[in-house]
């Protein structure tokens, strides 16, 4: 019988044939491969989920139970029968199984939690306690409240806790949270006009929406001058001479042809000087880098005051006294003797609070503008539309007096209507309270002096009041004033903004 054949022996047989490997060696690598080919090999591991379970234990036969009787048989129990089902009933026993499970009596409750029980009662005894004494304190003692012009303490206008420049600063952020920026916008760009007289200007916060085309033209260089002219085609190409900038004709309404500003604090008009220097055009090469009021300024011969004077003396920043007198207008450095005889617009923000005797101050300002034409712009803060807030202000009017030298809750519309009646012919064109976040405690107010002062209607007076007639006046307004405040925000949101 022949062994079978297996290809690896034929292949194996061939090398060894080639390689000449002979006798012995030939035999035992034959048999090698013989043993390797007719080996039986041990199939490998099942995988984990085939393999046998282990042996069982040897077997225990089960004990025999007890025979049962009728009388020892178990009862069944029978579960109780739940209630009809609804969603709301399921839910509610599904959520409040564990809770059920896990009730305890509030005596332990108190006993495991007792300090945040007790730090929660105290809170309540506290604000309780605060709530009450406030209201107590509220209706016994009354707030102090003075007519304006006779406060205890003469106002300053100056902070006594900051610098001016750090106050200055302060202002940044709360104007324009309060709508004063959009305001002072307002009446740069839109009201100021002519020759401009703005009283306590402090730190020129007015500066950047004036319109100061006019009071700069002609104060460039010839290097700008023919930068100008080659970028804007001003007349060189046909051989013509560009036409000069005219005061007495401006291309914008609202220009200002000339501007004069007054304050009493040295510190403040260093920060007007500031100002000027980086909002008006040209006025760079004019002021130094940190300019000094005390410094620089010089006795004016128009006013005979001490002040500075810029472009041409179409800028002047004077140091005086508004209840005292004020300065005429500029007169031209062309022809001296051509001097304007009163203001066209005569401005101050938020200076009625800060002197003595604001009715004669609005007299004074009312004897320097033009009759019909010029306009009186106030913008103040002082008392409000609500109780509520108007006693919030006087309870802090010292301390805020002590901090700022003002007098925040005097009652701008009483003092208005008051130098309404003392000076002849001046009469309120507009009183509004713009803003609904300030309360009404900020007042626009525009006025006008009549040329003929008979023209101008009555106002009855009360010999009971320092200020004349309160309630006559309040009653006659009271259907002008009552929904202004929201005229004059559809009125100042509806106009357009020029911005310089």
């Amino acid at each position: 019988m022949m062994r079978p054949t297996y290809p690896q022996n034929l292949a194996m047989r061939s090398l060894v044939r080639n390689s000449g490997i002979k006798g012995n060696s030939f035999k035992w690598i034959d048999g090698g491969c013989r043993r390797f080919a007719t080996g039986k090999r041990s199939p490998p591991p099942p995988p984990e989920q085939h393999r046998t379970a282990p042996k069982p234990l040897p077997y225990q036969p089960a004990k025999p139970n007890p025979k049962l009787t009728p009388e020892s048989s178990p009862k069944p129990v029978i579960p109780p029968t739940p209630p009809p089902f609804s969603s709301s009933s399921s839910s509610s026993s599904s959520s409040s199984k564990g809770y059920e499970d896990k009730r305890r009596p509030i005596s332990e409750l108190v006993r495991d939690r007792w300090f945040p029980l007790f730090g929660a009662g105290a809170a309540v005894v506290c604000v309780g306690f605060f709530t009450s004494s406030l209201v107590f304190y509220w209706r016994t003692q009354p707030a102090e409240h003075w007519t304006p012009g006779q406060e205890p303490e003469t106002p300053t206008g100056r902070p006594t806790i900051q610098s001016p420049r750090e106050f200055d600063q302060h202002l940044d952020k709360s104007e324009w949270r309060f709508g004063i920026t959009k305001l002072r916008r307002h009446i740069g760009s839109e009201l100021a006009r002519g020759h401009v007289l703005e009283v306590a200007v402090g730190a020129g916060r007015n500066f950047d929406y004036y319109d100061w085309s006019v009071v700069t033209s002609g104060l460039e260089s010839a290097e700008d001058k023919e930068k100008s002219s080659w970028f804007g085609w001003s007349g060189k190409a046909d051989g013509k001479k560009p036409a000069p900038a005219s005061a007495s004709a401006p291309q914008n309404e609202n220009a200002i042809l000339s501007f004069t500003g007054l304050d009493i604090s040295p510190p403040m008009l260093d920060l007007a000087l500031t100002r000027i220097r980086q909002v008006v055009p040209f006025m760079a090469d004019q002021i130094p880098r940190k300019p000094m009021f005390y410094r620089l300024a010089s006795k004016t011969a128009d006013s005979g005051e001490e002040g500075i004077s810029l472009a041409n003396n179409r800028i002047r920043l004077l140091k005086a006294d508004a209840q005292t007198s004020l300065p005429p207008p500029p007169s031209s450095p062309s022809d001296p003797n051509a001097r304007p005889e009163k203001y066209d617009t005569v401005i101050q923000t938020f200076g009625l609070c800060s002197v003595r005797d604001p009715v004669r101050l609005l007299s004074k300002m009312a004897s320097v503008v033009k009759p019909e034409t010029g306009r009186i712009i106030l913008l103040e803060h002082g008392r409000s539309w609500y109780e509520l807030v108007n006693g919030l202000l006087d309870r802090s009017a010292r301390q805020h007096f002590e901090r700022f030298g003002c007098w925040w809750n005097r009652d701008v519309e009483l003092v208005v209507r008051a130098a309404e009646r003392a000076v002849p012919g001046l009469e309120v064109v507009r009183l509004e309270r713009p803003g609904w976040v300030t309360l009404g405690t900020h007042v626009l107010v525009e006025m006008r002096v009549r040329e003929d002062p008979a023209r101008a209607p009555p106002h009855p007076t009360d010999t009971n009041s320092p200020f004349g007639t309160v309630d006559g006046d309040r009653d006659q307004d009271s259907a002008k004033t009552a929904t202004s405040w929201w005229s004059s925000v559809v009125s100042i949101n509806s106009s357009p903004k020029k911005d310089n």
